[in-house]
């Protein structure tokens, strides 16, 4: 049985080491969804379907084991496991796939060998290692023995770990099939060798975007989608939302701290009578009792000084500390090499909002929501009541933190609900210890980045082109008269060298692929058109080049070897299998 202490303590890190098994989420607002929306597709994976039923099993599965593990979970960490336990789910789909077309299986045999061979699984090893901190086979063999007399709880982890070291196996065996079929061609060798190895000087005229004023620089509409459409491909975009919001905070009234100052002033008495102190804390305390000893200097500091002034025995109090009021009975007191020590007794009410109190800020919040109905009432009644409006700009499905807000995944999901617009203002939220209120101020499609906002974030580049552009018509009124260019327009002359085609720097210029790259790309002793780069307009000519070393073919491949084997266990095969997918997605309509 302690063995399978072991396997029950470990499982949840070995799953998440292996990225082999699964990962539990508690099930809370699940539980309430409709029987129609049990009943729909969780997401669908190159047409087939996980169903919101095998999700639900899936995750009652190891939900006991995660919370015995971890205990209770924040929002942030209940949502995360969510996420990862479908991720785990679509990826079991994808692989199992790859698997069968490969051939790949684990036999009986195997799996036996996995646990009972020459040569265990190292978490097999983990979970059935001895006090004297080897492997024990013998442990190990009686409790496979033993299987049949356990309950069913036991029998299913047992059964889960199973699963988990086979499914270990398989991916070893895949990743080890792709490690062996990696080969590096000795032309295609003496390519990435001449890449890096490879360097020229050369003699560069150029003029620096920062000898324009911006002010000087006119970026028209026609240049801004000229910059969209040319680049637009490489920033592509999830679907995001866009919200403005304010945040009614449910906070305790004086009311409710006087009410918790004057619940523990009424027990004060009984805490200073009674003979049983620990029932007592426990009884009429918000906290659990603890009757550690400590330093006085640890106790607030007031409490420290009716630790000192007073006997065994004193019930000080309420004074307020940590959200709560509280009364402290002194119950022991003792000097240790000068330094006083304390054991305190302590009864606390935490200092919360009453239902009344939160009925009037629901009031409140009713009238804000009752009240405004369009985008511009939603802002005037903002500016008007001062109240703070907060701004989201990008929610993705898979959001799980605004700002302010904990647990904001059913705002996430009525700005992704079907028929809501820009424009739309939500009902009330309630969440914990406040109310809110949004307004949809965005939508993004799937797609590209928004032309808007692409022209926003991008502005100061896009006028960097416009001083390339404008730069290139100036070079060319000069010919081939460099010397003269650089003298009018502010420019430099200058050397570079040991340019490479892997390297992505231009001497002092800064990054400069475009420059550097037509570098690479020119014969010696010829003069470059002009070239309009990421900070300077340049002209370039190589004045000389250094071969590359004769390839040490197997450095090079030793070197690609390792960057490939890297990747494998980087999970880039996955990734590449995951992008190609067709995956349909539809879990934010349940968690």
């Amino acid at each position: 049985m302690a063995a399978i202490g072991k396997i029950r303590q470990h499982y949840g890190i070995l799953v998440i080491i292996i990225g082999l098994a699964l990962l539990a989420f508690v099930l809370g607002d699940l539980m309430k969804s409709t029987n129609k929306r049990r009943q729909n597709d969780v997401a669908v994976v190159n047409g087939e379907k996980i169903s919101y039923q095998d999700y639900a099993n899936r995750v009652d599965q190891v939900l006991q084991n995660q919370k015995r593990i971890y205990g209770n979970l924040t929002n942030e960490q209940t949502f995360s496991i969510r996420q990862q336990t479908l991720d785990q789910m679509i990826r079991e789909i994808i692989m199992e796939k790859e698997y069968k077309t490969l051939g790949l299986a684990v036999s009986t045999e195997e799996l036996t060998d996995q646990f009972l061979g020459d040569n265990p699984n190292q978490y097999v090893v983990q979970n059935f290692t001895g006090q004297d901190g080897k492997f024990n086979k013998e442990m190990l063999q009686n409790y496979i023995n033993n299987f049949d007399n356990f309950d069913a709880e036991t029998q299913t982890a047992w059964i889960n770990f199973e699963n988990a070291i086979a499914e270990d196996r398989m991916s070893t065996k895949y990743e080890s099939l792709l490690k062996h079929g990696f080969y590096l061609p000795k032309k295609l060798a003496d390519r990435y060798n001449e890449n890096k190895n490879l360097k020229r000087n050369a003699e560069v005229y150029a003029v620096r975007y920062i000898s324009i004023p911006d002010s000087t620089v006119v970026v028209t509409e026609q240049d801004n989608k000229k910059y969209y459409e040319t680049y637009k491909n490489k920033y592509p975009t999830d679907a995001m939302r866009g919200i403005d919001y304010v945040i009614f905070e449910v906070k305790p009234s004086q009311a409710d701290r006087d009410d918790a100052r004057d619940f523990v002033a009424d027990v004060k008495k009984g805490l200073e009578e009674t003979e049983n102190v620990e029932s007592f804390v426990k009884y009429n305390s918000d906290f659990v009792y603890d009757d550690e000893w400590k330093k006085a200097s640890e106790f607030p500091v007031e409490l420290e000084t009716a630790i000192n002034d007073n006997a065994v025995g004193f019930v000080y109090g309420p004074y307020e500390d940590n959200g709560a009021f509280n009364i402290a009975r002194i119950m022991g007191k003792e000097k240790r090499n000068d330094t006083l020590w304390a054991q305190v007794a302590i009864v606390a009410h935490e200092i919360t909002a009453s239902t009344t109190t939160d009925q009037m800020v629901f009031a409140e919040v009713n009238k804000f929501v009752t009240e405004n109905k369009t985008a511009e009432q939603f802002n005037a009644a903002i500016e008007s009541q001062g109240l703070n409006k907060r701004t989201f700009q990008s929610i993705r499905e898979n959001t799980s933190r605004i700002t302010g807000i904990n647990n904001p995944r059913e705002i996430v999901r009525w700005t992704f609900k079907d028929g809501v617009k820009v424009g739309d203002i939500s009902n009330v939220f309630e969440l914990e210890n406040m109310y809110v209120v949004a307004l949809l101020t965005k939508i993004v499609p799937e797609g590209y980045m928004p032309y808007e906002d692409m022209i926003e974030r991008y502005a100061s580049t896009i006028r960097k082109v416009k001083k390339g552009e404008i730069l290139d018509e100036k070079a060319k009124m000069y010919g081939t008269d460099y010397q003269k260019m650089i003298d009018e327009l502010g420019g430099e002359k200058t050397t570079v060298e040991n340019i490479t085609m892997e390297g992505r720097g231009f001497g002092s210029f800064g990054v400069e692929e475009k420059i550097g790259g037509t570098t690479m790309g020119m014969q010696e002793g010829v003069f470059s058109a002009p070239i309009e780069g990421g900070n300077a307009l340049a002209i370039v000519k190589v004045t000389s080049t250094i071969p590359a070393d004769k390839t040490d073919y197997d450095a090079i491949r030793r070197e690609y070897v390792s960057r490939f084997n890297n990747a494998i266990l980087n999970g880039s095969p996955y990734s590449a299998m995951l992008d190609n997918a067709k995956v349909k997605n539809n879990s934010i309509l349940f968690f």
